[in-house]
């Protein structure tokens, strides 16, 4: 992993952050604070925990000082976060600025890391990123609940939003395969947890999440499904139907045959093909990605949508526990 790279996923991370903000501007106080079995308590929780990673996780890498986590009764509104938020961001990126590729790539080993020994530092600049995806979903289902959904926070759409492709961001075939494995272990996770509830839980409406539990496991089965077929050989195919699949054990063997399928691809692919281009067809326009970003696209679209069905679980009683990128590096 190079700078270029952690820069362009920590601009998507800023982008995301603020459509987030946006639609959290719009509730009133007492949504803001509003009680909640998942997002930390609370609309304003989530939030804060949010920026707090940022926050935290900068200085303890700048600096190697772990200070304590911010309070979300310090925070009497939304602007009050925003204010800090920008404040942090400003932190980040002149830290980010400051660093070379051979410093992302050197092991770091202090003892604020925990159980943490020997890690790249880029793998926990990947945490932080990857941790905001999953705890923005939370905020994401509360602010659909309130009537104020902040829309699709997917990173091809930031992409889109972009002017040009700045040259020199890569990743190598190495660093993808990280992220797949984590991503395998984070669904393993969650599927555990899903095989637990009754089959009136799995399909049981609700307001985010694909319309259901089942909707949402099915939607993040089919992202990768639709996403190796579309890259491998350019072939848009018809989305998989939650109806489909009577039970978990039904999605977790589809599952696994896309998990094998999905490997022999990247056991495929060179350094030189992930800094390639791809071409596809895109809401009736044709796209030209870097293969890269679009691998990075299904394992963080994996975060964004686990985290529904993580709020989904813990309402239903059986919680998958952490999910952090950190939680599993020290279970390799």
């Amino acid at each position: 992993m190079n700078r270029g790279g952690i820069e362009l996923l920590f601009q998507y991370s800023d982008w995301a952050n603020e459509r987030i903000l946006d639609a959290a501007a719009k509730v009133s106080v007492e949504q803001l604070i509003a009680p909640n079995d998942l997002g930390w308590g609370s609309l304003c929780g989530a939030l804060v925990h949010t920026l707090d990673a940022e926050y935290i996780w900068r200085i303890l890498l700048e600096d190697g000082i772990d200070v304590e986590a911010l309070d979300p009764e310090d925070f009497p509104d939304v602007a009050s976060i925003r204010a800090r938020w920008a404040a942090v961001r400003r932190a980040f990126w002149n830290y980010l600025g400051q660093l070379s590729d051979e410093e992302l790539n050197a092991s770091l080993d202090h003892e604020a890391l925990g159980g943490l020994r020997g890690e790249p530092l880029w793998h926990l600049l990947i945490h932080v990123i990857n941790h905001g995806s999953h705890h923005r979903a939370e905020c994401a289902a509360l602010l659909t609940g309130f009537g104020y959904s902040p829309g699709d926070v997917d990173f091809p759409l930031f992409l889109n939003s972009r002017n040009k492709h700045k040259n020199g961001d890569t990743m190598n075939c190495k660093d993808i395969e990280l992220l797949f494995q984590y991503n395998d272990w984070a669904n393993e996770r969650i599927l555990d947890r899903a095989e637990e509830v009754s089959v009136e839980q799995l399909t049981a409406p609700n307001e985010f999440g694909w319309g259901s539990l089942r909707g949402a496991l099915v939607h993040l089965l089919d992202a990768e499904y639709v996403w190796r077929n579309l890259l491998n050989g350019g072939v848009s195919i018809g989305e998989l139907k939650p109806e489909d699949f009577a039970n978990v054990s039904a999605i977790r063997a589809r599952w696994a045959e896309e998990r094998s399928a999905f490997w022999h691809y990247l056991n495929s692919l060179s350094d030189d093909d992930l800094a390639g281009t791809v071409s596809y067809e895109g809401d009736g326009i044709m796209r030209h990605r870097v293969l890269w970003h679009c691998l990075a696209h299904v394992v963080n679209h994996g975060t964004q949508h686990r985290g529904e069905c993580a709020a989904l679980l813990t309402g239903f009683g059986h919680s998958p526990g952490n999910l952090d990128f950190t939680v599993f590096l020290s279970e390799r």
